[in-house]
């Protein structure tokens, strides 16, 4: 064999080595995995492409984000089970679903205690939100963002309801959540749980004669089409939290982890000033689709919630304390 042979030969075997070494997510596109609860054009599933662009913008070919919309990955519960097994990769869940798995967040649905959207993020934004962090991380999740949800209210299918005695023994659709149950009979209802893609059928047939729920939501949701009256009781401001499986995030190198942090951040963000813009509009577009629009006697019904707001769990008071000197 030639010096030039030898020469050539050893330029090969040290290329194949070099790729032979190469880590295997420098060779294939890491995948994620995103579960979306909603439609695409829902303020959650605009922040979900956008967060698929961005990951392609910060990692490049390291990393292709595919989203499933339209719970597509199971409902809110499943997914957020898939997310902690490393199954999912990224999920944009309800901060009452998180309660289930996170108890300290169920101070969150203490009614009425949070009292607009800026005092909601001097929470969340703040110190307060920030102590949520480690107990989320905890259960094998990591925080990405907040984001706004809407400010629950009431629909009913045909009754006009202004004061609580017009509620009386109603079937009240509320999510599975004790809290949620406890509203509805604090206000003279039965609850009634069903799960949130099933919310339209059980009005169209009178499962239930009004739900518990958020204006931007069941906008989405055409709820107008089998609901004639929405109730404005703002008894609660509701969250999407974008949390990241911690199985993935520690398999992934530290180009995707960041690339991956810092998209879901922003896509967070851009979902809570969507929801923001489109709840400010909505009550507008259900008044076009027929539904009549009430401003009830609030203070009547607040004032029936405070057997709920006393029962708060002795653990969360200090938590609910610190909330309501936010205000």
């Amino acid at each position: 064999m030639t010096t030039q042979s030898r020469r050539q030969l050893l330029k090969g075997a040290a290329a194949m080595a070099a790729a032979t070494a190469l880590p295997a997510w420098a060779q294939a596109p890491i995948p994620i995995r995103v579960a979306n609860p909603a439609a695409d054009d829902d303020p959650i599933g605009v922040a979900a492409a956008f967060f698929a662009k961005r990951v392609g913008e910060l990692a490049g070919s390291a990393a292709t984000v595919r989203v499933f919309s339209r719970s597509a990955l199971g409902n809110e519960s499943v997914a957020l089970e898939g997310t902690i097994a490393g199954n999912i990769d990224v999920d944009i869940v309800s901060n009452t679903v998180l309660s289930g798995v996170v108890p300290e967040i169920k101070v969150l649905d203490v009614p009425y205690g949070l009292t607009s959207t800026d005092h909601a993020w001097k929470v969340l934004d703040g110190e307060i939100g920030k102590s949520f962090t480690d107990k989320i991380q905890a259960k094998g999740l990591r925080l990405a963002g907040w984001s706004f949800a809407g400010t629950r209210c009431l629909m009913t299918r045909s009754k006009a309801v202004r004061n609580l005695a017009d509620m009386a023994g109603m079937k009240l659709r509320v999510p599975a959540n004790q809290t949620y149950s406890d509203i509805a009979k604090a206000w003279g209802t039965i609850p009634t749980t069903v799960p949130w893609p099933e919310t339209y059928l059980a009005l169209s047939q009178g499962v239930v004669d009004g739900i518990e729920t958020a204006p931007g939501p069941s906008f989405d949701q055409k709820h107008y089409e089998v609901a004639k009256y929405l109730i404005r009781t703002d008894h609660l401001i509701y969250f999407h939290i974008w949390v990241i499986s911690q199985k993935s995030w520690q398999s992934w190198p530290e180009k995707v982890r960041a690339a991956v942090t810092t998209a879901a951040h922003e896509a967070a963000l851009l979902n809570r000033k969507l929801r923001l813009e489109q709840e400010r509009g909505v009550y507008t577009e259900f008044t076009k689709k027929g539904v009549t629009i009430i401003e009830p006697n609030r203070t009547e019904f607040a004032a029936a919630l405070r057997p709920v707001q006393d029962a708060v769990a002795p653990e969360l008071l200090p938590i609910l304390q610190r909330i309501r000197a936010a205000a």
